[in-house]
């Protein structure tokens, strides 16, 4: 039976991918690079190290990952400042699973810092037992290390998570990680092939715990 539930943090618990494209593409510019929406979306679910490695060999930048890194934090926070908004009905059922019991947890390849500043915002903090962050692992999705680690900080068998992720290298991960997927259709992470989820919503509403507490599929 389920016992714990690992969300990803952006595109599910805020609906912040917006903000991180538009971040990344002003940010690029800076350097010459005028980059598509679509390419942008095709990293999400990476970590911004993974990202922006690839970039600079793609498009020959002189500038290194720390750099590119530190020039979108600052346009990042800059654009989140009074706009941090969690997706619909997300909220509610975070405290309707800890309400029943279940043990939460955050993997996000976002950083500690975003990660926090994420929860204190929107107050839910204390709701969850742990956080696992891009500081935190050495593999990027779609590598299961991230579900794994927060499994074990949790204290649960991987095949006791759901995980709830927007992307496909997250739901990736996921099943590597051999736990139960549920992908979130948001339409802000672009058209993430979410054909491997073992449940596909667009509404955190319509998610009742009967569905979460249903044992992984074989």
């Amino acid at each position: 039976m389920i016992r714990a539930v690992i969300f990803d943090m952006d595109g599910v618990i805020v609906d912040s991918e917006p903000m991180h494209i538009e971040a990344e593409k002003q940010t690029l510019l800076k350097h010459g690079i005028k980059i598509t929406t679509e390419e942008l979306r095709s990293y999400t679910g990476t970590t911004a190290e993974f990202e922006f490695n690839d970039l600079i060999r793609k498009y020959k930048l002189n500038t290194t990952t720390d750099s590119l890194f530190r020039e979108k934090e600052r346009v990042l926070f800059r654009l989140l400042a009074g706009k941090t908004q969690p997706t619909k009905g997300v909220l509610d059922l975070i405290r309707n699973l800890k309400k029943h019991g279940f043990k939460l947890g955050i993997a996000t390849s976002g950083h500690r810092k975003l990660a926090h500043y994420y929860l204190d915002k929107l107050g839910i903090e204390q709701l969850f037992d742990t956080v696992v962050c891009s500081e935190d692992i050495t593999h990027s999705k779609p590598d299961p290390e991230i579900f794994l680690k927060a499994a074990k900080k949790l204290g649960v068998d991987p095949a006791e998570c759901v995980v709830i992720e927007d992307s496909k290298l997250g739901i990736e991960a996921a099943t590597e990680a051999g736990m139960k997927r549920i992908g979130y259709r948001n339409p802000n992470s672009g058209n993430q092939d979410l054909s491997n989820a073992d449940l596909v919503i667009s509404d955190f509403t319509k998610l009742d715990l009967k569905t979460l507490r249903a044992p992984n599929p074989e």
